[in-house]
């Protein structure tokens, strides 16, 4: 049945949309005050390393500000999306995804991300949790794929759950010939961001229609 909604659906929406904009801007903003930086041979990482000049910037706002507006996203699509039996679990490790983010920020790598000997406890849990963010990128958006398809409102976009989350780990994982490792990775950000991006603005549209209309889906 109808019910009243409140605005704050649509504000946790737009936290997804805003998330790779904040991502990006503080990569700018961090390589800009590395003068010898470069994209397509230095990895983002480099910018929050222990000692890096804009590290407090990509720590606090790229990494750290990027993973609560993905975990504020993921409560928003597990709400936006027709609910079933184990529907939370994409939207659950989606959140996951944020919260590694949030840890990365916390946890610098080394100088230039090259190991000390023996390398920082610090160190360790970057690279960890770097590999936990890439596993959860993947397998966030995958189970979400059921879950969308079998909803009318979201069918469309069921197949780019699939496709540009498993483009994006191909790029990541599988080195092509005379394509660096920083390019792969900012290939595969791109891809993890156009998917990102989609589906909050599709999310954001829903939200702010049922708020004009003055009711939201039932939940029951």
């Amino acid at each position: 049945m109808a019910r009243t909604t409140h605005p704050w659906p649509a504000a946790l929406a737009s936290c997804g949309v805003l998330a790779p904009l904040v991502y990006s801007g503080a990569v700018i903003v961090a390589s800009r005050k590395v003068p010898a930086f470069d994209h397509l041979k230095n990895f983002i990482s480099e910018l929050g390393a222990i000692g890096a000049p804009g590290a407090y910037v990509m720590n606090l706002v790229g990494f750290l500000g990027y993973g609560i507006l993905i975990l504020a996203f993921a409560l928003a699509l597990h709400r936006g999306i027709h609910r079933e039996t184990g529907s939370w679990l994409g939207p659950g490790v989606l959140a996951v995804y944020g919260v590694g983010y949030i840890a990365l920020a916390f946890s610098p790598c080394d100088p230039g991300c090259q190991a000390a000997t023996p390398p920082s406890l610090h160190h360790r849990l970057h690279f960890l949790l770097s590999d936990l963010i890439s596993l959860a990128a993947i397998l966030g958006p995958f189970t979400l794929y059921a879950r969308m398809a079998r909803d009318p409102v979201w069918r469309s976009l069921a197949p780019a759950t699939l496709v540009l989350p498993g483009v994006a780990w191909l790029f990541a994982e599988v080195s092509g010939v005379g394509v660096s490792g920083a390019l792969r990775q900012r290939l595969w950000l791109l891809l993890m961001f156009i998917w990102i991006e989609v589906v909050a603005v599709r999310l954001f549209r829903l939200e702010t229609g049922r708020v004009e209309l003055g009711v939201s889906r039932s939940t029951c």
